[in-house]
């Protein structure tokens, strides 16, 4: 099936995602084409000295093989470092689509490399766009990789890891941490990536009483590090409806681990207040929607989990939804991308990779005859040509009515404040010099 790639990056790619452990080093196997893309992403965000290329090219697959080659050029990369006085304490070592054309026998090249460097920990990065369709994407398959080597640990401190997702939450737009501010626990603290700065804090990951994860793309990898060090865990999706976040909040208080009785108060009194704020923004939308009147909001699912479920509280309060641009709902919307059909049949869904986008006149048709297109997402922005959009992406780590508010917010500055759209969908990581803080 032919598939187009629109020319927005606003999405933190695998560069991005593996930087976020410190003191580590990336390597990619791959021939000059694959390694375009990767090798800008860590220039434009200053990392360069955190990343090498091994380049491979026709005549290395003819007289060579692929395990030969990926273990040469991995030892003549650290051996570098090390004459340098740059000594990685983990090496993310990427392979791509010829390794697995050609059946590179992973467990042999890394298994060479543990033995001649066992100070190193190695760990496996895919950039593999021909498996995307097979299992685990590689973002996901790499989440995996970067708490599978985080061994068990304790501390007397009661810690609850949000991790998972690579943006950080905040006071603003998060209920947890709001919470956490409203209803302090002695000795209770949340832990994010964006808190950690060296290697020996981020191998005490596994010291925590609870994991939480927020984002679909880090549930299997964060799940997976709880099982292996038997952490208890919650998967936390930041839907759009009361219903929901409230029955979340009570299967949190359901969860044993070592903050439980602490966790349970804090969930019982904000859920005393959860209603009327939930109300409350209600309302906020509803007014901001009468203020718009029919302008036509599309939104993309790079900018927020749950798609169709925040289309649905649109619909709801007023706003004259027209798309949403994803390839169809996950196995957690799928319920409510059925109800969303039923009750409003003009939604409809735009594929990100249908071939048809890259034809100006199909998207023109798209657009219809609107002079304004509010959209909550860059790629959605794209879509349907308008600078009046939502610049976020991961739900920008919001969850709950924090998070609703957060965002109404930005679509009151979005609908105010035109931006460059040419100039911004064509930057990573949301325009951002660097992604590391």
């Amino acid at each position: 099936m032919l598939e187009f790639n629109m020319p927005v990056h606003e999405n933190w790619n695998i560069v991005h995602i593996a930087m976020r452990v410190p003191e580590s080093h990336q390597i990619y196997v791959c021939p000059e084409n694959c390694a375009r893309g990767v090798v800008m992403t860590a220039y434009e965000m200053g990392a360069e000295d955190r990343f090498s290329c091994v380049t491979v090219n026709e005549r290395d697959l003819i007289i060579d093989n692929l395990e030969t080659i990926t273990i040469d050029g991995c030892c003549d990369v650290i051996d570098e470092l090390r004459a340098s006085g740059h000594a990685p304490r983990v090496i993310f070592l990427f392979t791509v689509c010829s390794h697995r054309m050609l059946s590179c026998d992973f467990d042999f090249v890394f298994r060479t490399l543990r033995e001649r460097y066992p100070d190193i920990i190695f760990a496996h990065g895919y950039m593999d766009c021909i498996a995307q369709k097979e299992g685990p994407m590689p973002d996901e398959k790499l989440r995996r990789e970067m708490y599978g080597f985080v061994p068990e640990s304790h501390t007397d401190e009661k810690i609850i890891n949000i991790i998972g997702s690579e943006v950080t939450a905040t006071a603003e737009n998060n209920d947890l941490i709001r919470m956490m501010g409203l209803y302090p626990i002695e000795g209770v603290r949340f832990r994010q990536l964006s808190d950690i700065s060296t290697f020996d804090d981020y191998m005490r990951l596994g010291d925590a009483c609870l994991n939480i994860c927020q984002y679909r793309a880090g549930d299997m990898g964060v799940r997976e590090f709880s099982r292996r060090l038997g952490i208890p865990y919650f998967y936390a999706l930041p839907y759009f409806d009361d219903e929901s976040m409230a029955q979340q909040l009570l299967e949190l208080d359901n969860i044993r681990c070592d903050c439980g009785e602490e966790l349970g108060i804090w969930i019982n009194e904000y859920l005393n207040d959860f209603n009327d704020d939930s109300l409350a923004c209600r309302e906020d939308y509803r007014q901001f929607a009468a203020e718009i009147g029919d302008m036509p909001v599309v939104l993309d699912y790079m900018a927020v989990n749950c798609p169709y479920s925040l289309a649905e509280y649109l619909l709801e309060n007023g706003f004259n939804v027209r798309a949403v641009v994803a390839d169809g709902p996950a196995d957690y919307e799928k319920e409510i991308h059925e109800r969303l059909m039923e009750k409003y049949p003009s939604v409809i869904s735009v594929n990100p990779v249908d071939p048809r986008l890259r034809e100006e006149s199909y998207r023109t048709r798209l657009r219809g005859g609107d002079d304004r297109i509010l959209a909550i997402g860059p790629r959605a922005a794209w879509v349907y040509n308008t600078p009046y959009f939502v610049n976020q992406i991961e739900n920008d780590g919001a969850y709950g009515v924090a998070g609703w508010r957060t965002l109404l917010q930005k679509m009151r500055e979005a609908v105010q404040t035109p931006k460059d759209l040419e100039g911004t969908v064509s930057r990573k990581a949301l325009g951002l010099p660097s992604c590391i803080r």
